[in-house]
């Protein structure tokens, strides 16, 4: 997925959240270092989970970088879902400069935007979107 260049309309802004938590986001986690790595985390309390992962083989770290990856991804869509249902049922609403935001392009909440755009979905057209 590129990145857009600088966003100037709400509408971009909106997307270019959205494709954040897609492309950065939801890759800060731990589960790299556990497949490539053999670690958790290099933080003096995360001591106990490093000394675990170095006892399983390199599939078993492969299975765990992927639970821990569902788990990052599951807690980003919970949080986009608990936002889209304030919005919905709330009026809460997200503004830029003072203006109303665009949410929830895909009919299905911004969790839906991020599930979609994480599985290669494309953004509708400046006219779809504006329609939605």
């Amino acid at each position: 997925m590129p990145e857009m260049p600088d966003p100037k309309t709400a509408l971009d802004i909106y997307k270019a959240i959205i494709d954040e938590f897609v492309n950065k986001t939801r890759r800060y986690g731990s589960s790299s270092h556990v497949a490539e790595s053999g670690f958790f985390s290099k933080a003096p309390a995360h001591g106990k989970f490093n000394e675990f992962i170095e006892t399983l083989s390199p599939l078993q770290r492969e299975l765990l970088s992927e639970m821990l990856q569902e788990e990052r991804d599951g807690a980003i869509h919970d949080l986009l879902a608990a936002l889209s249902w304030w919005i919905d049922c709330q009026d809460v609403g997200l503004t830029h400069q003072g203006k109303p935001m665009p949410v929830d392009l895909s009919g299905v909440g911004l969790h839906g935007d991020y599930v979609g755009r994480r599985d290669g979905w494309e953004w509708p057209s400046q006219h779809e979107a504006e329609e939605a």
